[in-house]
């Protein structure tokens, strides 16, 4: 595996990152339209006597709907750029989510393309080269492009776009563990699929003290491509009465199903109660679920749970067998 760089015309303000990166000058000055956005959240703005390449990162406090974190980058000095100071700020925002593990998915812009007057193509490849050369080997750095011609340009251009970027499932494991036994069990499951190449993310692993706890699950389940919904009595309690951190994932939940096709595999529902009906939700109750009564880890449900979070087609010609946990 390696770092994934992408394209996406688009403003990167529109969907939730863990990181946004947000351009400015040396002297602390931003554009406009990034202005504008800073006072609509009340976030202060970057700092004067920036280095030309430069990168600070800090909580994003008042902006948890869009990022976990930002990152102001000097990309500009008195109206001019340069390559390799780009390509520094990828470096740099590449090691912080190698050392952050909550970190896997940046937004950008092109920095130094507007005032700092550095061709669009050079730009996005400077990007490229720094971030794939320090960040992790799951995260993923996309570049936002305002303008559709300049991201058709930037697309057709194959030192920027070189083969296919891999297709990292990112899934948000939801569950209420209230016992030492479940706590482990949720960690375990999270990690063997971090294991199996599944960017499972886990309030244990990846929620920060001090997050607004019910934006940092919008969040996830927004940039989820899965969902893995672990299930006993007391989820199902708190699922149906609406109750907690439970009660208000639930309603996200119950929201974005509504939008989902009758065929969506998104939500994958594993129940650990001693018969199924005890552990499933109300608004679960017509899921497919996954049956996993005993403490122990079973290799049959691991490997059929990633099976499906991968969409890895079934083949016809194997013998399907029920297997009892």
């Amino acid at each position: 595996m390696s770092p994934t760089v992408k394209l996406r015309l688009g403003d990167m303000f529109d969907g939730p990152a863990d990181l946004i990166v947000l351009p400015c000058s040396t002297s602390g000055t931003i554009t406009g339209f990034v202005a504008r956005r800073l006072v609509q959240l009340s976030i202060p703005h970057p700092k004067a006597g920036m280095s030309l390449g430069e990168v600070e990162i800090m909580p994003f406090e008042g902006g948890e709907e869009i990022a976990q974190f930002v990152a102001f980058a000097a990309s500009v000095h008195r109206n001019t750029s340069g390559v390799n100071e780009i390509r520094a700020i990828g470096q740099e925002i590449g090691r912080f989510t190698a050392l952050n593990s909550s970190v896997k998915y940046v937004a950008a812009p092109l920095l130094g393309a507007g005032a700092g007057g550095v061709q669009s193509e050079l730009v996005a490849a400077a990007l490229r080269e720094g971030f794939s050369a320090t960040a992790a080997d799951d995260a993923t750095l996309v570049i936002h492009v305002l303008h559709q011609d300049v991201y058709d340009r930037l697309k057709s251009n194959r030192r920027i776009i070189k083969g296919q970027p891999k297709d990292t499932v990112r899934v948000f494991i939801s569950h209420t563990s209230k016992t030492d036994d479940a706590v482990e069990w949720v960690k375990s499951l999270a990690l063997y699929l971090i294991e199996q190449g599944v960017q499972a993310r886990l309030d244990r692993f990846h929620l920060r003290r001090g997050m607004d706890l019910q934006q940092w699950m919008r969040n996830e389940l927004a940039m989820a491509r899965k969902v893995v919904v672990i299930s006993d009595e007391a989820y199902k309690e708190r699922a149906d009465g609406h109750v907690g951190g439970v009660g208000w994932e639930t309603r996200i939940m119950q929201t974005d199903i509504s939008k989902l096709p009758p065929d969506s595999t998104k939500y994958q529902v594993v129940v650990r109660a001693p018969e199924i009906e005890l552990g499933l939700p109300i608004y679960l109750s017509t899921r497919y679920a996954f049956h996993v009564p005993s403490k122990v880890q079973d290799d049959a449900f691991r490997n059929e749970l990633v099976t499906e979070l991968l969409d890895v087609p079934i083949d016809p010609t194997l013998e399907i067998r029920e297997c009892a946990l």
